[in-house]
């Protein structure tokens, strides 16, 4: 039987974030579905608008997710205990995605938009990569041959040496390239939102991989 050796490599890279992401959520209370669907058509408009005022497509702006539920209430019995709930409308979530490149001052002008022209808007705004494929292939490479540095220093230990690659494992996950900068409360904040206050330099994103590799080993001395 062949002996074998199994190792897991790690990858890690420092990324350079040339995208600044800002996340729109709106949640807002309706008396009726329409109304509810409406606001979203609403919302999307607005969010294109303000970005085509500031010379930048209104394309840029994707929707995320957009929900529309039965909003309902507690009503309490006479000793203020719950006693059941009360249907009172639709509550509209709605998240809307904007990247643009490293601009403090064209940011500061988006958040101002939205703060004045989107109700009940919460802003998340955070730094990530337009092309994240080149990273992850640099990862992947780092940790294989971390992993055979590794397994060539075991069999060594162990008086063998390194023959053929028996089996790889890989799961190529969805590598999650963002970092959180600043997250924006209200429409008030937003609209009181200065380029001094939304001056923040990127930090360098680290991010990292795994792969296992399983190799067939034999004694130096049978060589």
């Amino acid at each position: 039987m062949d002996k074998k050796i199994t190792v897991t490599g790690k990858g890690a890279i420092h990324v350079v974030p040339d995208i600044t992401r800002l996340e729109v959520t709106i949640a807002t209370l309706h008396e009726t579905y329409s109304d509810a669907y409406e606001m979203a058509k609403k919302n999307l408009t607005s969010m294109v608008k303000i970005l085509e005022y500031n010379n930048k497509p209104g394309s840029l702006a994707k929707t995320v997710s957009m929900d529309i539920i039965e909003h309902e209430y507690s009503v309490k019995d006479a000793k203020g205990y719950h006693a059941y709930y009360e249907k009172d409308g639709y509550e509209l979530h709605q998240k809307i995605k904007i990247d643009l490149g490293i601009d403090n001052v064209l940011v500061n002008k988006i958040v101002r938009g939205v703060g004045k022209f989107i109700e009940e808007a919460q802003i998340k705004i955070g730094h990530t990569v337009q092309d994240p494929r080149p990273y992850q292939l640099k990862m992947l490479e780092r940790a294989v041959k971390d992993a055979k540095e590794k397994a060539k220093i075991m069999a060594s230990a162990l008086g063998c040496s390194l023959q053929d690659v028996f089996s790889i494992n890989y799961s190529d996950t969805n590598i999650h390239v963002y970092s959180q900068a600043r997250n924006i409360h209200s429409t008030a904040e937003a609209k009181a939102s200065t380029p001094e206050g939304l001056d923040i330099t990127p930090e360098d994103l680290v991010i990292s991989d795994e792969v296992t590799v399983e190799w067939t080993i034999e004694n130096k001395q049978s060589e």
